[in-house]
């Protein structure tokens, strides 16, 4: 092993084991923290320690209620309603009793559920700070979560954040959220000489309710985010690390609620002037939603424009495994957690910024999702033949698709759930040139997706279902189809949580098999076990609809994660995860095994230091050939620290060093470094610089020939949020990635796989020397007129420079400003009617 790799394993190592990080506090005291100063006698209600509340929630008449959305609770009706304080620390997990009282009180009408919360805390230690929507920032929040089921099913989650900020979405058992669904709710916020305060406004229409006689209960749960203390409070008291969540909810009993119909139609309009063509376009559709009744919705969409109003993060990927992207076009989003059939469809963010208490950096390892509905897949390049002699420009092939519509039915009766989703391209037309360079036109019919979803739930203590799903892509020449079988448990203890998805695929006269099991093992609040396995065969293929990293493989992986509060002397909090995994694929060959082991602190301060280790032992890579055999690869281990400071503050920076070994021995060097600035609420500047240095990185080049390289990577990104007002912001993001890469050794893969061979190279033949930089920059104005009615003014700068060899950094990031390939404006005006 290379001496310099060794001991930065070894420092690692030291950090991973230290016992004074480590150590118990066996005389901790509980601290005396600012009691609240408000000297106005008001009635509370709560439970014994620990309990789950009941509450009993009285009705007005709507002719009764007056209430002025600006967050302050000086109408009359509040103070006649009681008031519930039963909040105990849930992050860090103790259990303890929280430093400021948070006075939550609730009341409904026909039309809807009003929330009132007066949150009492030093003025002088709020934290106000805008935001998009669903983004997550540390800050002062309230936050309520409905499982409106009744049985803990499905429900919403509500938050708000102390200047109106929102985030909102769905939740499914027990713990899995949808960020996705945006809701027509009001809320506010008000600051006060104690504390702040929140009004919300939640109507019953916006919500999917069971049909019930006589009372209807709903769970509950509510947490209060207190950002100057690094702390999280909730009632009933259900930690992240508790076995329960939907399944162990508070309760609330509501007489009498009948929400009616819902019917918003959402008109469009947009404008859109591409500079690279010299073209603009007018185009208008509309957006349907209809809900004739609480268990049933009907969405669809006429002449969709899917312009991009946030771009995606540019990504440089060499490899042969295919990169994932996550869906962002509201109509797509809306309603999609029904066709979620496995927990591998959680996407995993590997952004910078800030989250939580301490400033994350960016993460270089961002697991794909495993999902048979990948709607990224509509609308998005198409599949269309290109004749022998006919050249097409890489831009040209790689133009998303136009939707002519699409629509979408879900819907719930009793214990069934369900959805059916359609969805209908254009015809597609590209240009090319022939081998003498004359204009060829080429057109070929669209592409057609169907999507059925059938989910039966059961619920009691614990909770099993058992769904189907199937989809269809039809394309000009064949049909690819997808079927799925999916099983969900949860014991009655909550401990135990086991998830099956079997899968079948016929496409092109193949039809394909696999299946996946995920089993989940709470063992108390500081341990948590995980076993997952995967067996795929060579001609499973969901790829048209869905998305999998690989197929014709078997996995097996178990982890152990561990995070406790408690009884530390040092530390805050202290977590760490283990993991070993062992993947072969059909010829009983070794292509993804490994030990992986991170450790975390969570100081006093509120500052995080992490560091991770990882083990490869030698195996096999079938895939980076791209389809010219497989070959041998080293064992390989890599070594992580990084460090991020408190959020809270105005200024928090993060900092990462990294080092690995490549496939076949050499050394790559990484940093980051970057910091978060935000000086008052409505102004915020985050940047993070990743380099890379590499030696020995393994490339493939044609056949069975491939290259080792030395190179260079400079990765800056930058986002700077700007809010004029509540519900108008500017937002600039940046994204540059570069790369250097000078050609070192040539191998060749033998006709019969097995170790790389060492090759000479003719010295007339090309070099293999590249370079590539990569840019995406857009402008985005917002303005928020309404609940789910919006005015965009998007300007997105695109490029894609490759094979500059002779140009340093600067002037790969130069041309790469003034050589676009995209240069678009849009215009978009989106607007609800609600009927």
């Amino acid at each position: 092993m290379n001496s310099t790799l060794r001991h930065s394993v070894a420092l690692v190592l030291l950090l991973m084991v230290n016992p004074v990080l480590a150590a118990d506090d066996l005389s901790s005291t509980k601290s005396n923290a600012s009691q609240s100063t408000s000297t106005v006698p008001i009635p509370t209600f709560t439970s014994e320690r620990g309990r789950r509340l009941l509450i009993d929630v009285p009705k007005l008449a709507r002719q009764d209620v007056t209430i002025t959305m600006d967050g302050k609770l000086d109408e009359p009706i509040w103070s006649a309603i009681p008031a519930y304080d039963d909040m105990l620390m849930i992050s860090p997990d103790t259990l303890d009793d929280p430093s400021y009282r948070t006075l939550a009180r609730y009341f409904y009408t026909e039309e809807g559920m009003y929330v009132g919360v007066k949150l009492e805390q030093p003025h002088e230690s709020l934290v106000a700070r805008l935001s998009s929507r669903d983004q997550f920032i540390n800050r002062d929040s309230f936050g309520i979560y409905l499982d409106t089921s009744g049985n803990g099913l499905y429900g919403y989650f509500f938050i708000v954040h102390l200047g109106g900020a929102v985030m909102d979405g769905k939740i499914a058992p027990e713990r899995q959220y949808a960020m996705e669904w945006d809701g027509p709710w009001h809320r506010a916020t008000s600051e006060l000489p104690d504390g702040w305060s929140v009004e919300m406004f939640l109507p019953w229409s916006m919500m999917a309710l069971p049909q019930v006689i006589g009372a209807r209960n709903i769970g509950f749960y509510a947490d209060r985010s207190v950002a100057h203390l690094n702390e999280r409070w909730g009632v009933p008291p259900l930690a992240f690390s508790s076995a329960r969540f939907m399944s162990a909810l508070g309760s609330m009993t509501f007489e009498d609620v009948d929400p009616g119909r819902q019917f918003d139609l959402y008109p469009y309009t947009s404008y859109t002037y591409d500079e690279m063509t010299g073209e603009d376009e007018y185009r208008a559709g509309l957006d349907l939603f209809w809900r004739p009744s609480t268990n049933f919705q009907v969405t669809a969409t006429a002449n969709p424009d899917f312009g991009a109003v946030e771009s995606d993060d540019v990504v440089i990927n060499l490899t042969a495994f295919e990169t994932f992207f996550p869906e962002k076009r509201l109509f797509f989003v809306e309603g999609n957690e029904v066709f979620k059939t496995t927990p591998r469809e959680k996407v995993f963010s590997g952004s910078g910024g800030s989250s939580g208490g301490a400033r994350r950096t960016v993460s270089t390892y961002t697991p794909t999702p495993t999902t048979l509905v990948n709607t990224r897949r509509i609308g998005g390049t198409p599949d269309i033949d290109v004749p022998a002699g006919v050249d097409v420009e890489g831009v040209e092939l790689g133009r998303p698709t136009e939707l002519r519509g699409a629509a979408k039915v879900t819907g719930q009766k009793g214990g069934w759930r369900y959805g059916l989703l359609t969805a209908f391209e254009e015809d597609v037309r590209r240009l090319g040139k022939d081998v003498d360079g004359q204009p060829v036109r080429l057109e070929q019919d669209g592409r057609d997706f169907g999507v059925a979803r059938l989910l039966y739930e059961a619920a009691g203590q614990g909770r099993w279902s058992v769904g189907y799903i199937g989809t269809i892509v039809q394309h000009p020449h064949d049909d690819a189809t997808v079927h799925g079988l999916d099983t969900h448990f949860l014991s009655n203890s909550g401990k135990l949580t086991l998830d099956t998805q079997l899968m079948t695929s016929d496409v092109k006269d193949k039809r394909g098999y696999g299946a996946l099991v995920d089993v989940r093992y709470v063992a108390n609040r500081q341990w948590q076990h995980t076993l997952q396995l995967d067996l795929l065969d060579d001609t499973l293929d969901i790829s048209d609809l869905g998305f999998i990293r690989r197929n014709d493989a078997t996995n097996i992986q178990y982890g152990a994660r561990f995070s406790t509060s408690q009884g530390l002397q040092r530390l805050r909090t202290r977590s760490a995860s283990y993991f070993v995994s062992h993947e072969v694929n059909g010829d009983g060959r070794a292509v993804q095994s490994g030990l992986f082991a991170s450790q975390g602190w969570t100081f006093h301060d509120s500052s995080q230091l992490r560091a991770d280790f990882d083990f490869s032992p030698a195996q096999w890579d079938d895939r980076n050939s791209f389809g010219n055999g497989s070959f041998k690869t080293e064992q390989r281990i890599s070594a992580n620290v990084s460090y991020g400071t408190n959020t809270k503050e105005s200024l928090s920076v993060s900092v990462a060093a990294g080092i690995s070994e490549e496939t076949l021995g050499g050394l790559t060097y990484r940093g980051t470094a970057g910091f978060t600035y935000k000086p008052n609420d409505r102004f915020s500047l985050d940047f993070d610089a990743e380099y890379f240095r590499r030696d020995g990185w393994l490339l493939h080049q044609e056949g069975r020939n491939m290259t080792t390289f030395a190179s260079s990577e400079w990765r800056p990104r930058m986002a700077m949020d700007l809010f004029i007002t509540a519900r108008q912001q500017l937002r600039l993001t940046f994204q540059w990635a570069g790369i250097r890469a000078d050609e070192q050794k040539f191998w060749r893969i033998p006709d019969n796989d097995g170790s790389l061979q060492r090759v000479t190279k003719d010295p007339n033949e090309p070099t293999d020397d590249f370079t590539l930089s990569r840019l995406t920059a857009q402008v985005r104005y917002r303005w928020e007129i309404g609940p789910l009615s919006d005015l965009f003014i998007v300007y997105t700068r695109g490029s894609n420079l490759d094979n500059r060899i002779s140009d340093e950094f600067s002037d790969l990031f130069h041309d790469t400003i003034i050589t676009p390939v995209i240069d678009v404006l849009v215009l978009k005006l989106r607007y609800r009617f609600g009927l």
